[in-house]
């Protein structure tokens, strides 16, 4: 097995002495879950940076339009190779270049040989090889048994069919696609282009939201509220979703629209421009100071819907005093729960949650309130607790376990569960598949 590369090393922030390795298909890195790379550093972007190797070049980073930018040796980054001993700055994280080589490619093995490297010839060399063998043993007696013949014959009946399969194929795949295959959705690439102005004499809105080779950007800029959302946070977005927005797309009458609507009014300016790119049909209706027909406002609100759930942005949909009032309450609870956090085995995992809940409201507010700061600062003293009591237990579970103390490891387990309760936390998962065989044996010895 090949030796493992590390290419990065955390020299600053929450994640400090984390090794990284970059894998050969490259990693993305960021505070999102979604990402390949998850560090826990509040000032950094959701989607970050990312790394990936150019043939014969080595490592290369590119910086995926984050909040605060990369920075590489402590000028700003857009996409540039890297070394080994060279430093990138991500929010409050540094990392630093421990090697730039290629990650090793996975061993191939006769399975993975692609089919145009397999021929007839070939096949034949082989059926060759064991005609060869079968030819000199018989001129050394005994050096075969009856079944060593049988054997090699299996091996050349292999083979002979093997050849066959290899020939046959290309006419195989050449075969008219059933009824399945007929009626199956073509995958066409989807892009849009949308926009959405409102300005009066007291406020001007706008929403702006790319989708573009399956990564997403939305921008907001709402003055009257003092809410700001900057389009250079991209999220790239999972191939199957854009292709479902693509199907309702094609069914909502976009496409049937006039090019463009206008009314009379002159004291607003209530825009609408909608472009959408579906495979090599593309459409663009704008509407200025009318009412929409009804299959733009369906196609919009389709689009709509779609960006703030992939960006999180349903929050948009309070008043800002709204949010700031639920997000001091979320802050005070999980102030309130870490407090207590030695009450009940939970409360840490429920303050963090409560503390993640304040952060969310206040994503599109600025400036950000004067609570906002230890909120964060709170959430990752949290979490970090939160991960020293899981490894603390886990050790005592393990040394139980090694031990053959089945009650003292099921005690702990349970307390990982407790401690940790949301199921979708690997942590919580782990635990209880060890739990379940740890209650088994423990079964067996009362029996």
């Amino acid at each position: 097995m090949a030796k493992q590369i590390i290419h990065l090393i955390v020299e600053k922030g929450p994640d400090l002495g984390r090794e990284i390795t970059i894998p050969a298909g490259g990693a993305r890195v960021g505070r999102s879950s979604n990402n390949d790379i998850v560090l826990q550093d509040p000032a950094m972007s959701r989607f970050h940076c990312r790394f990936f190797f150019k043939p014969g070049e080595g490592l290369w980073a590119e910086d995926l339009g984050s909040a605060n930018q990369t920075l590489l040796n402590n000028a700003p980054l857009t996409e540039s190779r890297v070394h080994a001993d060279d430093r990138l700055t991500m929010g409050d994280s540094t990392l630093k270049i421990v090697s730039d080589e290629s990650a090793p490619p996975p061993i191939q093995n006769l399975f993975d040989t692609p089919e145009s490297q397999i021929s007839a010839a070939g096949t034949m060399n082989g059926v060759q090889q064991v005609m060869n063998l079968l030819r000199s043993s018989s001129n050394k007696p005994g050096l075969f048994h009856t079944r060593g013949i049988v054997i090699l014959l299996l091996g050349l009946l292999i083979i002979i069919a093997g050849a066959i399969i290899v020939m046959w194929a290309p006419q195989l795949t050449r075969c008219p696609a059933g009824p399945d295959m007929a009626t199956a959705p073509r995958q066409e690439a989807l892009e849009i282009m949308y926009e959405k102005v409102q300005a009066n004499s007291n406020n001007i809105f706008r929403y702006q939201m790319t989708l573009k080779k399956n990564k997403l950007s939305i921008q907001i800029d709402d003055l009257k509220n003092r809410r700001h959302v900057v389009g250079n946070q991209i999220k790239p977005v999972e191939v199957n979703l854009v292709q479902s927005l693509a199907d309702t797309l094609r069914h909502t009458g976009f496409y049937d629209l006039k090019p463009e609507y206008k009314g009379l009014q002159t004291d607003v300016w209530d825009l609408l421009d909608l472009t959408i790119t579906l495979g090599r049909k593309t459409k663009r209706v704008k509407i200025l100071n009318t009412l929409e027909p009804e299959a733009f406002k369906t196609t919009r609100e389709t689009i709509e819907e779609f960006g703030q759930n992939e960006m999180g942005l349903t929050a948009l949909a309070l008043s800002p005093d709204k949010l700031l009032a639920m997000a001091r309450e979320a802050a005070l609870l999980g102030r309130s729960l870490y407090d207590q956090r030695n009450i009940k085995n939970d409360n840490l995992a429920l303050a963090i949650r409560s503390l993640k809940e304040a952060e969310w409201y206040l994503e599109t507010i600025e400036p950000k309130p004067d609570f906002y700061a230890d909120a964060v600062a709170l959430r990752g003293d949290s979490e970090r607790e939160l991960q020293d009591i899981y490894k603390n237990h886990l050790f005592l579970a393990e040394r139980a376990i090694r031990l053959r103390d089945w009650s003292e490891a099921a005690i702990q387990l349970r307390l990982i569960c407790d401690k940790i309760p949301d199921r979708s936390d690997e942590r919580h998962t782990s635990a209880r598949k060890k739990l379940i065989d740890v209650e088994r044996h423990l079964k067996k010895k009362s029996t």
